[in-house]
């Protein structure tokens, strides 16, 4: 069989490849070549265990739960302070629209004080 590349897959970032595979086992007669062989079993064993240790770090890492909690407690933390200015706007628009109202209470009072004044004045002149 033809010596050939191996197929890419998520091997191919790590940092020690076999560049040709070997001749298949089934075909080997030299001692020379078993050893390649073996060499090459090796190889495929030691990334295979680099690989666990991997999964088992990511595993025994709690970012996810950590991550979620601090994203929770920002979320948190900015919709108190959203609720704060949401609720001193509300207050700043409301003593503005007390500060309207007494203004128009003030000017219908005068209204009603001229119109008063205006009807004795209609009501001696007659």
């Amino acid at each position: 069989m033809k010596n050939m590349l191996p197929p890419l897959d998520i091997l191919d970032n790590e940092s020690k490849q076999v560049a040709e595979l070997p001749p298949e086992p089934c075909s080997t007669q030299n001692p020379d070549e078993e050893l390649a062989v073996f060499s090459w079993i090796g190889e495929i064993e030691k990334v295979l265990m680099e690989d666990d240790n991997f999964d088992h770090r990511v595993a025994t890492q709690p970012v996810l739960v950590d991550d979620f909690l601090l994203r929770n407690r920002y979320a948190v933390v900015r919709s108190r302070e959203r609720k704060k200015m949401y609720v001193k706007d509300l207050q700043m628009k409301s003593r503005y629209l007390e500060g309207e109202c007494r203004g128009l209470n003030h000017v219908l009072q005068c209204f009603i004080d001229e119109n008063q004044a205006l009807q004795i004045f209609v009501s001696s002149s007659l």
